[in-house]
């Protein structure tokens, strides 16, 4: 590969030493909880930071009333809130530092023109902050190695060596009981969403340069860097299979 894993954006994403998580709150029901709950069963051995403008505590943790009180600098942050809230949101997490973000909420071009226009914004942040995220519209990630799964279902299976990334959020978690039931364990898995920056090509290159998957697989819906998507395949295919499940290419797939 051209590029070291270090150097890939996902490498840090997937690796965080610490998180701030905003859209946990205290009703247990609301999805930005259930994913924070995930966090936490899921054993991740870093830090753990909660941010929300009334609740004081969120899953027995002390939460901050602003991203600008966050006592230190997360290496990662998570967002599950409404689509308008995003932009200031990331632009806050630029100004403190932070350098990797998720952003699993939906609301941006998937809605139409005012959705595009809020997603072409967060992009326009993220570069201004040097920034790397993964979505929006997206589940965001497992790394069953460190480990840390930031979904909406728990991981029951020991670390593994099948690494996905797919542009279906659903399509990871309903992968997981499927793929439990025939023994077969994840590695990472990586839930791309409307790839505003972090696509599927870095997630080929990542996966391809990470040494616990050994097979990779790939949902896909479309492809922005074709020419380049096939370069790095045909690196990758020299060390470890890749199986693609290629959607949308015809009118009933696009359904």
């Amino acid at each position: 590969m051209k590029n070291p894993i270090s150097k890939n954006p996902l490498h840090k994403l997937m690796n965080p030493k610490s998180i701030a998580f905003v859209g946990a709150s205290s009703n247990i029901f609301k999805m930005g909880t259930i994913q924070a709950l995930s966090v936490l069963k899921s054993g991740f051995p870093g830090e753990l930071s909660f941010v929300h403008p009334r609740d004081k505590i969120i899953l027995g943790k002390k939460a901050c009333p602003a991203i600008s009180k966050l006592p230190s600098v997360p290496d990662l942050a998570i967002l599950v809130v409404p689509s308008r809230l995003v932009p200031d949101m990331l632009e806050d997490f630029g100004k403190i530092g932070t350098r990797s973000a998720v952003v699993i909420s939906a609301g941006f071009k998937e809605t139409g023109e005012e959705g595009k226009s809020r997603e072409e914004r967060i992009i326009a942040i993220a570069k201004k902050y040097n920034m790397r995220f993964l979505g929006p519209n997206c589940m965001g990630i497992i790394n069953t190695h460190l480990p840390l799964n930031t979904t909406v279902l728990p991981v029951l299976d020991p670390p593994g060596r099948l690494g996905l990334a797919s542009q279906s959020g659903t399509y990871v978690t309903q992968s997981l009981s499927y793929l439990h039931k025939r023994g077969i364990c994840f590695s990472k898995a990586i839930s791309i969403g409307n790839e505003a920056d972090i696509d599927v090509v870095d997630a080929l290159e990542y996966l391809g340069e990470d040494d616990p998957t050994k097979a990779i697989a790939l949902y896909i819906e479309g492809i922005k860097r074709g020419r380049l998507f096939l370069e790095v395949a045909r690196k990758v295919v020299r060390k470890k299979p890749v199986i693609v499940q290629y959607v949308g290419g015809t009118e009933a797939g696009a359904r």
